[in-house]
């Protein structure tokens, strides 16, 4: 009884499609899995022969000529020591046309084999008349394909009304389809920025005086990805030293690599922060000066400067920096009075700080 009526259940839920009626049988397709800890129940391949010998024919194509797919899965239910089945049909079109699950609380996950066999058979061919197994104790059963007239084959009598299960509800394929998301707009392709300022310098500690000014020139490149990089250059002057004989004059010029790892843009602002280099020379002469003032050293000096630009007009910026140098060598300037004692002119600071303004182009 339990059969006959799981056969009509699925038969009617499942097995009615609109084909012409001398169309042949549906040609189908089967995948089934065994969950974790289900590999003792039945395999793929023992369950599609055992569904063909009910058929008692050849019942399945590869996935890609059948009219409907069979998809299903056994694992353990949620109560312990049972056993549930999920069987799901799709058309041609990969749409879900109908689900069933059969449940068994038996320990051996095999006694569900019957039923299994017996659904799939009718999903493939509704219409197909059924070798289907006897209980004990009955006639014996042909076990010969299920052609009508093979004596073992029977199709199950329809059950009384009031006993006729009801029919599963609408599956997906009644659903609206979702709609289609737009695609996302692509991603504007990042290029390099360049630029180039022509700047005024001044600073404490790099030459004689409270304060040295200068004149300088700045390039700078920032690629898509990665740090970006600054190149440049400045010339320093500061007054004569009129506390020394001979007033030496001292003069500073050097050329600057920086790296900058920190680049942050935001509209037409950009912050950098940089460190690098500076490698030049620092020289004092004058009018009338001992041969001791007339000379040129060597300047080698660490660079930490951090840098602000601000896009006026088209590719016209401006700039703002400031920043610190320390020198690798700390050198003393000195002369050596008429009584014979040394005095200091001057001393490269340990730390000397430098701000910069500058206004250039940028591009793009």
């Amino acid at each position: 009884m339990r059969s006959a009526a799981l056969a009509l259940l699925v038969g009617a839920a499942l097995g009615t499609f609109d084909r012409p009626a001398d169309a042949g049988p549906r040609t189908s397709s089967l995948a089934w899995v065994r969950m974790p800890g289900a590999e003792a129940c039945i395999d793929a391949r023992a369950l599609a022969l055992a569904v063909e010998r009910r058929l008692g024919r050849v019942a399945f194509v590869p996935p890609t000529l059948g009219e409907v797919a069979i998809e299903g899965r056994i694992e353990r239910s949620q109560e312990a020591g049972g056993w549930q089945a999920t069987i799901r049909v799709f058309d041609a079109g990969g749409t879900a046309i109908g689900s069933r699950e059969i449940e068994a609380d038996q320990v051996d996950c095999r006694a569900i084999d019957d039923r299994l066999e017996l659904v799939i058979a009718l999903l493939v061919d509704p219409d197909a008349s059924l070798v289907l197994p006897r209980a004990a104790g009955s006639p014996a059963a042909s076990a010969g394909g299920g052609a009508p007239g093979a004596g073992a084959a029977e199709r199950p009598a329809p059950l009384p009304p009031a006993e006729r299960p009801a029919p599963l509800p609408p599956t997906a394929k009644a659903a609206a389809p979702l709609p289609a998301c737009p695609p996302a707009p692509a991603a504007p392709s990042a290029s390099w920025r360049v630029g180039g300022a022509v700047e005024a310098v001044g600073g404490l500690g790099l030459v004689p005086g409270p304060a040295g000014v200068g004149v300088g020139v700045r390039a700078h490149a920032t690629p898509p990805r990665g740090p970006g990089f600054e190149l440049g250059g400045a010339l320093w002057a500061s007054p004569d030293v009129r506390e020394a004989p001979g007033s030496p004059a001292f003069s500073l010029a050097y050329g600057r690599l920086s790296v900058c790892p920190i680049e942050i843009a935001r509209g037409r602002t950009a912050l950098s922060g940089c460190a690098g280099a500076m490698l030049g020379s620092l020289r004092v002469e004058g009018l009338a000066v001992p041969s001791r003032f007339r000379h040129e050293r060597l300047v080698f000096d660490l660079s930490l400067d951090t840098r602000v630009r601000r896009r006026f007009v088209g590719p016209l910026f401006g700039a703002v920096g400031l920043g610190i140098a320390v020198p690798t060598v700390q050198d003393a300037y000195f002369y050596t009075d008429a009584a014979g004692a040394r005095r200091e002119i001057f001393q490269v600071s340990p730390v000397s700080a430098i701000l910069d303004l500058g206004l250039g182009l940028e591009l793009p």
